[in-house]
């Protein structure tokens, strides 16, 4: 699938600010499930933007305006394609196939993996990985005694769904697993979360996804899921607001251990303390995979193709995003009642 991307926020301060300086992820990622094609980044007032990766790969553009200002806007517009349509899953077993992953059973037990993998095992901002969380995970793998790494994460992803409602406003952008567990309801990030929680207890490393629903048009197209390491796939994409796997409407921009390494704004400055904040995230379709073979070095080559034209439209652009907030964490109306279901073979 094939989507334009637009992702604006907006700060009015009540009176003028100085000294703020920014860092924003906002670019999709490019790996092997996606090729960010293009992206632009509009900043007003005008600031100097310094691009790199963060230690998980994120590209991250930081900035500042040093000089007073009333109001701040970072406005992101990304070309991204996704190796799938949206009813095929981006990774894990393809359709009619078997699953190969290992007992997960035997995991917790492998030093090798997880030292290769700790940082995504252990305790992290808004994953405590307590008693409550351990005594869950434990009840999960006693339905299945023998069961593979790659069914116990649709398990737990399918237990996520069915034990929190979907309830915008019940928690904070702040929340972690225990208070989301005490009051039974949160958004899309909190269901994230209580995956990571289950899956790092179970010993499957499990990762944060920021991103977005391609196909959803309006401002519930921001959206988070999780990612688990499962041997011999890698990195499996699941989204536990809906219960079932990543497919090609899911539009990743950055991965952490938690939401507190992918923060789509993050910032300070000197002045007022009153800020109004305006989000607004519009996706549209623009073409799906018919007709384009996708194994093929001819599709790869003419994705690396656009993608060094893209990089060259933004070294003439040199335009450039704020604060703190996550206009992604409370989304996904749309998700929660879209049921991405897991290919037929693995059910």
């Amino acid at each position: 699938m094939r989507y334009r991307i637009t992702h604006r926020t907006a700060y009015t301060y009540a009176t003028p600010v100085h000294e703020s300086f920014n860092e924003v992820r906002l670019r999709p990622a490019s790996d092997e499930h996606q090729t960010c094609l293009d992206f632009g980044l509009a900043i007003d007032p005008p600031a100097t933007v310094i691009v790199f990766d963060d230690y998980y790969g994120n590209s991250v553009h930081d900035f500042s305006v040093p000089y007073l200002h009333d109001h701040l806007s970072i406005e992101a517009t990304s070309d991204v394609v996704t190796f799938a349509d949206v009813d095929q899953p981006l990774s894990g077993p393809g359709r009619n196939e078997p699953d190969r992953s290992p007992p997960v059973a035997g995991l917790a037990g492998d030093k090798a993996f997880a030292d290769d993998h700790a940082e995504f095992l252990f305790p992290s901002t808004y994953v405590a990985c307590d008693e409550t969380t351990a005594g869950l995970t434990q009840e999960l793998l006693s339905r299945d005694l023998t069961a593979s790494a790659y069914a116990f994460l649709r398990e737990a992803a399918t237990y996520v769904r069915e034990r929190l409602a979907y309830k915008v406003g019940s928690t904070t952008v702040h929340s972690n697993v225990a208070e989301v567990l005490a009051g039974g309801s949160g958004v899309c990030q909190d269901f994230s979360h209580l995956l990571i929680d289950l899956c790092r207890h179970a010993g499957l490393p499990a990762r944060y996804v920021s991103g977005y629903l391609g196909d959803v048009a309006e401002s519930e197209a921001s959206h988070a899921w999780v990612e688990a390491f499962v041997p011999p796939y890698g990195w499996v994409g699941v989204d536990p607001t809906s219960g079932g796997p990543c497919t090609g409407r899911h539009v990743k921009i950055a991965v952490g251990r938690d939401y507190a390494d992918v923060t789509v704004v993050r910032g300070t400055y000197r002045g007022g303390m009153f800020a109004e904040l305006d989000v607004a995230v519009r996706s549209e379709v623009v073409g799906d995979l018919r007709g384009i073979a996708l194994n093929t070095g001819r599709r790869r080559g003419e994705l690396i193709q656009y993608q060094t034209l893209g990089a060259m439209k933004q070294l003439q652009r040199l335009g450039a995003m704020s604060q703190s907030l996550g206009g992604m964490t409370q989304s996904m109306e749309n998700a929660r009642g879209t049921n991405l279901d897991w290919p037929a073979s693995m059910r």
